[in-house]
């Protein structure tokens, strides 16, 4: 809702710019004559929120998630309380932060040196592979929740209704864990 209101907002101010700009007299486009011309439907300009990625391209569609919604910008994503449909795929920044947000499909972070996720809920799996650490406390996650390559972890009181999986190497710290499914390999101790 936030991106539909801010891509209105965004095209009615461009095109009361783009009306204040032009000359006297001159004809705005589409216009000649005093006459406006009918603009065919498919060679109009898209608006903001068409110029989003494909429909079902989970990396694209979280790299757009990260730019309009995110105050952090750059290499750093941060998500506080947004909510996403589809599947993402966090592929392209250093440090993700997903915060009172709720994910309707499965969610991946890949490729970050951190990742902290706190009370916040996902459909779908949680698959974290940050090379440095991850956080992920006060979280229910429906499916499976699997850290894979990640120095540390630290997963405190989260529901998991799939399996908690940590990947060999990683070292996970946390407790008050409910999970339905099984738990292997650090995050056996993490119950």
């Amino acid at each position: 809702m936030r991106r539909t209101l801010r891509a209105l907002i965004v095209a009615g101010v461009v095109s009361f710019g783009l009306a204040g700009c032009a000359a006297p007299g001159a004809d705005a486009p589409g216009q000649t004559d005093g006459t406006q011309q009918a603009t065919d439907a498919s060679s109009a300009a898209p608006t903001a929120s068409e110029e989003t990625t494909p429909a079902g391209d989970p990396a694209a569609e979280a790299e757009d998630l990260c730019r309009t919604s995110s105050d952090a910008g750059g290499d750093v994503c941060v998500l506080e309380g947004e909510t996403a449909a589809d599947d993402l795929t966090f592929s392209s920044f250093r440090i993700v932060k997903l915060i009172d947000s709720s994910f309707d499909g499965a969610v991946q972070v890949s490729g970050a040196e951190e990742v902290i996720v706190t009370g916040s809920t996902f459909g779908g799996d949680l698959a974290l592979s940050p090379s440095r650490g991850a956080v992920v406390k006060l979280t229910e996650v429906d499916g499976t929740l699997s850290i894979d390559g990640a120095r540390h972890a630290t997963v405190v009181r989260n529901t998991v209704g799939g399996d908690l999986r940590c990947g060999d190497g990683v070292r996970a710290d946390g407790d008050g864990n409910q999970v339905t499914g099984e738990v292997t390999g650090e995050c056996a101790r993490l119950r």
